[in-house]
């Protein structure tokens, strides 16, 4: 067998180059010792400057995954100045082929945040879409928060915010998501807020230890030991309730509460919805309150013009709704009989002018910012063209195009025993 090798030059050669790349393979260092990986970014503004916080994944022996989770930050004219900073400062390169989410703060989005997008896109750092989010507080604060929460509960702003697509009050946008609907013709999104609360009924409490921070000075000289937030009495909750900045232009300019994104995902998605119903009265109910559940939602719309050239959207909405709880008075728990129907008429009837009031609401939020959150706009140029066009040319002022577009809904439903 050796005699047979020995002849065979393939094998001599393979031999050679295997005796020679061995020991350097061995001594290369760890790629975590040379490159960071970044799980999330958060940018805040630092003066007229920008703050630019990373959580990063340590690996380590004997840790756990609270423990491996550190937020840095460092300060820079602009987002790649402070990048190279705390690359700099930390010892390691900035590796963000594993973000998954980027937090702004308010302070920051209400100035443009189309700019550190470009930036993402255009030096081909991230390989996936990341989550955006708003916050009111400090976008680093956000991250730490995270890094703070119960390991047991593996929670992270990412799988928070992909779940708020299966929920009525939700809101999920992508960098990709924001960058199309910033270069169309309406440049209006919905962005998820994420906030520091203070009523623990709003979130998830943000544990007072096992934070671990460590953040870089405007001059470079920067602080490489670490901080442990000690406990206190005042208790802080990470709370998603529903709250969406809307942006246009890139830029954000207004907050839209629970109930407004509530009733613009009527007339954008099929989620998970239960609507409350209150002082039902008819041959069932006697002044009760009635919990609903959406079993089915079928969303077909129809675009047009009126007779005038109004462009107007006509949305049908087929519901199969389920009575799951009915309460009367003095919270009176009432049983249900598995073959009543108990989606009366009257219920019916109320539960049609709840969800018509929620689409009101929202529309009326979209117009009064002018932002045409559910591109009604392109929705015409793309199937009515020639009477889109005409319709624009008759305007004294093109953008106010949304503004004038008239919204009509029928909403048919039947229950489900």
């Amino acid at each position: 067998m050796i005699r047979k090798l020995t002849h065979s030059k393939i094998m001599i050669f393979l031999i050679i180059i295997f005796v020679w790349l061995f020991p350097a393979t061995i001594n290369m260092p760890d790629q975590t010792q040379q490159y960071s990986v970044v799980l999330g970014v958060g940018i805040d503004k630092a003066g007229e400057q920008y703050e630019v916080s990373t959580q990063v994944l340590t690996s380590k022996s004997n840790q756990g995954f609270l423990e491996a989770l550190q937020v840095h930050s460092s300060v820079g004219k602009n987002i790649m100045d402070a990048i190279e900073k705390l690359s700099l400062h930390t010892g390691r390169i900035a590796g963000f082929g594993n973000t998954s989410v980027i937090v702004f703060s308010e302070e920051v989005a209400q100035e443009g945040i189309e700019q550190f997008l470009d930036f993402f896109v255009r030096s081909k750092r991230l390989n996936g879409n990341p989550v955006l989010m708003i916050t009111k507080n400090k976008a680093k604060d956000i991250l730490s928060d995270v890094a703070k929460i119960d390991e047991s509960f593996n929670y992270s702003l990412n799988s928070l915010a992909h779940l708020n697509k299966e929920f009525a009050s939700g809101t999920m946008c992508t960098m990709e998501d924001f960058l199309d609907d910033y270069f169309s013709e309406t440049k209006a999104t919905f962005v998820a807020q994420v906030n520091e609360e203070t009523d623990d009924s709003k979130g998830i409490e943000i544990p007072s230890q096992n934070s671990s921070t460590s953040s870089s000075g405007v001059d470079g000289g920067g602080s490489g030991g670490s901080q442990t937030t000690a406990g206190g009495d005042n208790k802080k909750v990470l709370s998603n309730s529903g709250e969406s900045s809307l942006f246009k232009d890139g830029k954000q300019i207004a907050v839209a509460s629970e109930k407004i994104v509530e009733g613009y995902n009527i007339l954008n998605k099929s989620v998970r919805n239960i609507y409350t119903i209150d002082n039902v009265n008819d041959e069932i109910y006697h002044n009760a309150q009635v919990v609903i559940s959406v079993k089915n939602k079928i969303l077909t719309k129809k675009y047009e013009f009126s007779k005038t050239g109004i462009p107007r959207v006509i949305f049908e909405i087929h519901y199969t709704l389920k009575v799951e709880q009915i309460i009367e008075q003095n919270n009176n728990l009432i049983l249900m009989n598995g073959s009543q129907d108990y989606v009366t008429p009257t219920l019916v009837n109320m539960f049609k002018t709840e969800v018509k009031k929620d689409v009101s609401n929202a529309l009326n939020f979209a117009k009064e910012n002018n932002a045409d959150v559910y591109g009604f706009q392109q929705a015409f140029e793309r199937h009515k063209p020639k009477q889109w066009k005409k319709y624009l040319k008759n305007l004294p002022d093109k953008s106010n195009a949304f503004q004038n577009i008239e919204v009509f809904l029928k909403i048919q439903v039947k229950g489900n025993l």
